[in-house]
């Protein structure tokens, strides 16, 4: 944790007013970063942590710590600061989510607090679930289709959604599949 410190004094900056709140949905570290990337699989940071990241290296780079944990963020698409802010504003919001997950049914906080989702799903609940799919991959949030990547086999699903924006079915390899779809 010191080395970590001393070599971000010598070339990150803090921000001035950090990006505090709490974490929006199921957040997926890989290979010790939450990115913007979004692999999905492995280990989860659960929504509804409290926030701040306080750091800012390359305006790429995040810092500061997620519950009681010290996190990096790096947002692979930032071509800018106000880029990196804007995601971090995104994955850290204002209020707590778990108040919204508490006016959802029984079945969709199962499958939001296992980090899956279920046919029938909004576009909300997705989010919360999995998070936002890849920029790269999925630019309208409004399209009829988000696209994730799964780590184990670094094997894209796809969550497909219906004229009415809830969830109709996932489109991938059964394995990827696997990774995102909630079984009753």
């Amino acid at each position: 944790m010191l080395a970590t410190s001393t070599l971000l004094a010598g070339c990150a900056t803090r921000l001035s007013q950090p990006v505090t709140g709490y974490t929006c949905c199921n957040l997926r570290p890989d290979y010790g970063w939450v990115s913007s990337t979004n692999m999905l699989g492995g280990p989860i940071v659960p929504f509804g942590e409290p926030a701040v990241l306080d750091t800012m290296k390359r305006d790429r780079y995040l810092y500061g710590t997620i519950g009681s944990d010290y996190v990096s963020l790096r947002d692979d698409t930032s071509r800018s600061r106000e880029d990196m802010l804007r995601w971090a504003r995104q994955i850290v919001v204002p209020a707590d989510p778990k108040l919204t997950l508490a006016s959802w049914s029984p079945e969709v906080q199962k499958a939001v607090y296992s980090a899956k989702v279920m046919v029938g799903m909004t576009r909300p609940q997705v989010l919360m679930a999995l998070s936002y799919p890849s920029r790269n991959d999925t630019k309208d949030l409004n399209a009829g289709s988000w696209r994730y990547w799964t780590v184990q086999e670094d094997e894209p699903v796809d969550v497909l959604f219906g004229a009415d924006g809830t969830v109709s079915g996932f489109s991938g390899k059964p394995s990827a599949v696997r990774t995102v779809e909630f079984r009753r």
